[in-house]
């Protein structure tokens, strides 16, 4: 399968971005950003005073409710999101409630679980919107949160990009800088990881101009070691992150959704983080990034490759 972008499309994502926001289809929250290093990683933290509103609940105590369907906002998209159809099968859709400008998802038009793995055709997806360079001082990032526990906010499956800026390196980048195995396998590339980082987490390169059958060796190589993990933690259901940049593919495997209110997604776990307010940003510095993440991600479980069973 061959997907593409239209040419107009960073002209596109601006406009309607810009006419959504401004009628209020599109909600854009304001924020601030700090970084704290540890070692030779940067955690950049967005404080972000909105995401510590709580919605008001009108529901009146006398009235019986009777069960309803859960809404899901990406059955029907709403026209003011829209942005265009991705071959016949995936939406570009604008995020709803944004904290980034021109933060979108790519939707499966039917529904589809949030809980299952990407397939080949997600990954050629996000691969064909990762192209859409929106600034050349940026680079565009595809995230996934697959399962319970992983940070997803919706059921029907939807990957997601944003803008992120080149510098600081992300915890992917610092981790290709340690080197990467070479294997005899069909990729010829053992995953690597951040040697000083405790979570589990599996990184591997991407070639310039990936196939379809290379991105779906380089995640299946991913995947088959996240299970691993969460089998070796006897961890039942199936949670992970998934990252991606034209330079890599990025899987952790996840335990818990959050950690002191804090929640965290893909992004958080390379080094991408959410706070409700400076006191909660604070509470990330003083008990450490990489300590917070390791209590919703899973321990490092270091094998011997050369005896790795998929």
């Amino acid at each position: 399968m061959s997907l593409a972008l239209p040419d107009s499309f960073p002209e596109l994502i601006r406009s309607t971005f810009n006419s959504a926001k401004e009628s209020g289809a599109l909600l854009f929250s304001e924020s601030t950003d700090k970084d704290i290093v540890v070692q030779d990683l940067t955690f950049n933290v967005r404080i972000v005073p909105a995401l510590g509103q709580k919605p008001v609940n009108n529901k009146d105590n006398d009235d019986v409710e009777k069960p309803k369907k859960k809404f899901d906002p990406f059955e029907t998209p709403e026209p003011a999101l829209f942005l265009c159809s991705l071959g016949e099968k995936y939406s570009i859709i604008l995020n709803k409630f944004s904290i980034l400008p021109y933060h979108y998802l790519c939707v499966t038009t039917k529904f589809e679980s949030q809980n299952a793995p990407l397939s080949e055709d997600d990954l050629i997806a996000a691969w064909a919107c990762l192209q859409a360079d929106l600034d050349p001082n940026m680079r565009q990032l595809a995230f996934y949160n697959c399962g319970e526990r992983s940070g997803a906010s919706q059921a029907h499956k939807h990957l997601q990009f944003i803008s992120v800026s080149k510098q600081p390196k992300l915890l992917p980048d610092v981790a290709l800088s340690y080197g990467v195995p070479e294997s005899k396998d069909a990729i010829g590339q053992f995953p690597t990881y951040h040697p000083a980082v405790p979570f589990a987490h599996f990184v591997l390169p991407l070639p310039p101009n990936p196939t379809g059958n290379d991105l779906v060796m380089r995640f299946s190589s991913l995947l088959a070691r996240t299970l691993n993990v969460l089998r070796r933690h006897e961890q039942r259901d199936i949670s992970f992150n998934f990252a991606m940049t034209k330079e890599w593919i990025f899987v952790a495997p996840r335990s818990q959704e959050s950690a002191d209110d804090i929640s965290i997604n893909a992004t958080g776990m390379i080094g991408l983080m959410l706070a409700k307010s400076d006191e909660q940003m604070e509470q990330i510095k003083t008990r450490g990034p990489l300590e917070l993440l390791l209590s919703v991600g899973v321990d490092r479980v270091i094998e011997d490759e050369a005896h790795h069973d998929y």
